[in-house]
């Protein structure tokens, strides 16, 4: 199976509730009626209070209302699909409820790297290196409830996509899964189509890697946020590898099936 992943906020000069109310009772029953349709699953988002701009939040939390994904068998059974109903997924027009902002993205079902227990082979040189804090590693609540950061990144175009995932995997990951408190650390690189849809604007290429990293919001602040305890990740050897970044932040237990 395969999962098309979206991420949008609603048009300017329309509140969140009549988003809401154009989402679930207009948008809603026309994509779950698309032939193939395996599941409908959606996520609002949380505003986990963390500030921007930030080294640790290079987009805002808030800058997108859902996170949904549709499944489908295959790439083909998701094209067949989206041809069906071409202005399904259309921008909004002003005045109307509907899609300001919206990105996507194809991933498979299963994680590349659950990176609490997988190790990328971008890794195991790197495996060694200690981790660096200003004063020793902070303590945090173990116990304490989760919520995921969920992002996606592409890398920058002007370098190889190899010198990115060895960044990426070989550092980042490698860091991020040591920080206190982490629970949840999942990481999946998008399907790239051949060849685009015929849908301008479902640019599911557009896209590298979706990754959740799940810790409380308290760990969060304290590996990430505050200056005296937080992680210095190590640079990257090619200079800025990030082309691009958004997030999210959502809880996955507090998941909405829009099938029923």
């Amino acid at each position: 199976m395969i999962r098309f992943v979206h991420l949008f906020n609603y048009t300017a000069n329309i509140s969140i509730e009549d988003g809401e109310t154009w989402y679930l009772n207009e948008h809603v029953p026309r994509a779950r009626s698309l032939p193939g349709v395996l599941h409908y699953l959606s996520w609002r988002s949380i505003d986990p209070e963390i500030p921007f701009p930030h080294p640790a939040s290079p987009t805002p939390f808030n800058q997108y209302v859902r996170r949904s994904e549709l499944g489908f068998k295959d790439v083909k059974a998701w094209q067949n699909a989206m041809k069906t109903d071409l202005e399904l997924w259309n921008s909004s027009v002003e005045g109307k409820p509907g899609f300001k902002e919206f990105e996507c993205m194809l991933l498979p079902e299963e994680p590349q790297f659950d990176l609490l227990r997988d190790a990328p082979q971008q890794q195991y040189k790197y495996m060694t290196l200690p981790l660096w804090w200003r004063n020793g590693r902070p303590r945090v609540d173990e116990n304490a409830e989760i919520f995921i950061d969920s992002y996606c990144l592409l890398y920058n175009p002007k370098i190889p996509a190899e010198f990115g995932e060895d960044w990426y995997l070989g550092h980042h990951t490698r860091e991020g899964k040591q920080l206190p408190g982490v629970k949840h650390y999942k990481t999946w690189k998008t399907i790239h189509l051949n060849e685009e849809l015929e849908i301008p604007f479902l640019k599911v290429n557009k896209w590298y890697r979706l990754t959740e990293l799940g810790m409380s919001l308290e760990a969060f602040h304290t590996t990430m946020i505050n200056r005296e305890t937080r992680i210095l990740f190590t640079p990257s050897l090619f200079g800025n590898v990030i082309g691009g970044w958004l997030n999210i932040g959502i809880k996955l237990n507090e998941v909405q099936d829009l099938m029923k």
